[in-house]
């Protein structure tokens, strides 16, 4: 295990529980404050503004998760590609990418503000958001997409970060995000009586600071670390072949949301109160787990290096490691949302139908909670293939968990009621955990690397 300047992590060498810890924990701490981010504008939302408020808010959110996972899946390209390169000591085609890919996500995010712009009222209208909440919704959904470009360019930055083994920066750099959103839903929301909007500039202003600083401190570090002189800032050769990864997953992770946003569809024919209810629960869901989730990005660029320096035997080691650690803190979970959930959902909301909306959230959670630990193993071994580069099974993976639950939120809500919105995603996880076992136990997967 080698550490250079600013905790850049080699985990090509040394203990596999030791390294994917101390890389690992970073990252999940930096989902915490990014969750803590979301929750705060659900927690002010709805304790200022009110349950139709916090649903006009989780209605909205299903679309612009679209766009976040749209950026969080391009940048994968880069990810897989830098990993690599990192493990196979290959200096000058991290400085490559690095600009090729910072450029591309800045062009592509300018291009979805202009589109988002022009279409959000009518993604909401497709998506049966009830009339009373649409004018909140339009309003939150136009102000955040004023941020796009810097969504695009903070996950590329992030993901070069986090492919040379330091986990640490981007999380300073959420930390200092988490605060600046603080201040500005408490400024923008409360001081200037600005509604949703506020929530949504304030989400806006504090990723674009944060996005302009992070930039400019990978860039001083790439000159320390000797990464200079790439000789143009977009090569195509290397913008090939990160797109070979980040386009599938980019499809993925878009048609991911965009089938949140089906069942987001049939959530809201069921009326504000369980939209509410629904919204504050996957709040609580993403918060539970975002080691397993987090943990599983460490493992892909723990693979990612292995797999550069000729290492493959240390894959095996390291996801033993990683199935072991995650499980038992999903274990740990399981008294929270077993026991609790009323009181997790009861943060979120105050108003007249806020016990409704408590027994909608506290239901979903009871229900999911037992199944976190088949998602951390889903997360841990299907981030194997990602860091290899086989991404036919990694999305194939993701998109029949997805399937089962849009599947079973559409036809079986209707004749099993509406706790089916919480028992498909507990289906859809099992299901796929199956067949993600299976594939790795076939031993396909090591056949694949990205770079030459």
């Amino acid at each position: 295990m080698k550490k250079g300047r600013r905790e850049t992590l080699d985990m090509t060498t040394g203990s596999p529980a030791k390294v994917l810890l101390l890389f690992a924990v970073p990252m999940i701490l930096s989902n915490l404050f990014q969750q803590f981010y979301n929750l705060i504008d659900s927690l002010i939302v709805g304790n200022y503004l009110g349950a139709d408020a916090l649903a006009a808010v989780g209605s909205a959110g299903t679309v612009t998760a679209v766009i976040v996972q749209l950026a969080s899946g391009l940048a994968l390209g880069a990810s897989v590609v830098i990993s690599q390169y990192f493990g196979a000591g290959k200096k000058e085609r991290i400085r490559v990418c690095m600009t090729t890919i910072s450029l591309f996500a800045v062009v592509l995010g300018a291009a979805v503000t202009a589109a988002a712009q022009m279409s959000a009222g009518g993604i909401l209208v497709l998506m049966r958001t009830p009339p009373e909440l649409m004018e909140d919704s339009v309003a939150y959904l136009t102000v955040y997409f004023w941020g796009s470009a810097a969504i695009f360019l903070y996950n590329a930055v992030t993901a070069v970060f986090i492919a040379m083994g330091d986990s640490r920066t981007p999380l300073y750099f959420l930390i200092c995000a988490f605060f600046l959103n603080v201040a500005g839903d408490l400024f923008f929301i409360i001081g200037c009586s600005m509604g949703v909007r506020g929530g949504a500039l304030a989400t806006t202003l504090s990723q674009a600071a944060c996005t302009a600083l992070s930039f400019l401190v990978l860039e001083r570090k790439m000159r320390r670390l000797g990464m200079t002189g790439a000789g143009r800032i977009f090569d195509r050769t290397e913008f090939v072949r990160m797109m070979r990864i980040a386009v599938p997953a980019a499809l993925q992770q878009t048609v991911v949301s965009l089938g949140n946003a089906c069942v987001q569809s049939v959530t809201n024919s069921f009326g504000p109160a369980v939209m509410a209810g629904c919204t504050a629960a996957n709040k609580a869901v993403n918060l539970v787990s975002a080691i397993p989730l987090n943990w599983g990005n460490a493992l892909s660029n723990y693979v990612g290096q292995n797999v550069g320096a000729g290492k493959p035997e240390r894959i095996g080691q390291g996801v033993k490691a990683s199935l072991l650690a995650t499980g038992a803190v999903s274990l740990a979970m399981l008294p929270v949302t077993e026991l609790l959930p009323g009181r997790l959902i009861g943060w979120f909301v105050e108003g007249g139908n806020a016990q409704e909306v408590i027994r909608v959230g506290a239901s979903y959670l009871r229900v999911n909670g037992w199944f976190l630990t088949v998602f951390s193993g889903y997360m841990v071994i299907k981030s194997v293939f990602k860091g290899v580069g086989d991404m036919n099974w990694f999305v194939g993976l993701t998109l029949s968990s997805l399937g089962i639950r849009v599947l079973c939120a559409f036809f079986l809500t209707p004749v099993c009621g509406v706790s089916m919105l919480w028992w498909s995603v507990a289906i859809g996880w099992s299901v796929s955990t199956a067949l993600t076992v299976l594939y790795y136990l076939s031993g396909r997967w090591r056949k694949y690397r990205v770079i030459v």
